[in-house]
């Protein structure tokens, strides 16, 4: 179990780094991780907080429609991942903002934080702890939809005409939805699966074990 943990958190460790890299990037954010920073914009709220806030809203949601208890798991790593989202974040703005402005920085640190992001995804996929409250969401509603896809295409869908909204209210629209939103959610699918694959191969092989 406790490498599970282990892994579990390293995962989380390596999604909010990745979410932290693409927002920083401002070459476009996935649907949901734009709303967060288009609502941080307005707030006082630090975009982990935000984050965080929008994860509960969820979390209750999917209570609601599943009523099980052990949705409190999922709320603990919620929280873990806020506080890690405000520390990669407090890390990056250590350097100088004049760092963020070449497109020699923001386009490999982009698809650098995809790939970060995906193979902490996969990690938390792979380790059979609660997942986070989005991916508790995406698996309540597939059982309704009988379809991944078009159940990621709802709750993305749906996220993306706020994101829009909120990016217009705030003027900031084309910092996080952008072309690479384009690429977030065309390729993370894929990469994740990938992977878990890679990972599930490894396990098979001895090479992470995962002790009960």
């Amino acid at each position: 179990m406790q490498k599970k943990v282990f892994y579990h958190v390293l995962g989380f460790i390596m999604v909010a780094f990745g979410i932290v890299g693409i927002v920083t990037s401002k070459l476009g954010a996935s649907p949901i991780d734009a709303f967060n920073y288009f609502l941080y914009t307005l707030t006082p709220l630090s975009l982990g907080t935000v984050a965080v806030l929008l994860g509960l809203s969820v979390s209750l949601l999917c209570y609601i429609l599943e009523r099980k208890r052990d949705m409190i798991y999922s709320v603990i790593f919620l929280f873990m991942i806020g506080v890690l989202i405000d520390s990669w974040k407090f890390l990056f703005e250590l350097m100088p903002l004049e760092f963020y402005e070449s497109f020699y920085v923001r386009i490999p640190l982009a698809i650098f934080s995809l790939l970060i992001v995906s193979f902490g995804v996969a990690i938390t996929m792979t380790t059979g702890l609660p997942s986070l409250p989005f991916e508790r969401l995406l698996a309540i509603m597939n059982k309704k939809i009988n379809s991944v896809k078009w159940t990621k295409i709802i709750i993305e869908g749906t996220f993306f005409i706020f994101a829009v909204i909120l990016g217009t209210i705030t003027k900031q629209l084309f910092e996080q939805v952008h072309v690479f939103t384009v690429v977030l959610v065309i390729f993370t699918g894929p990469l994740i699966s990938m992977f878990i694959d890679i990972i599930d191969r490894k396990k098979v092989k001895g090479e992470i074990i995962y002790a009960a």
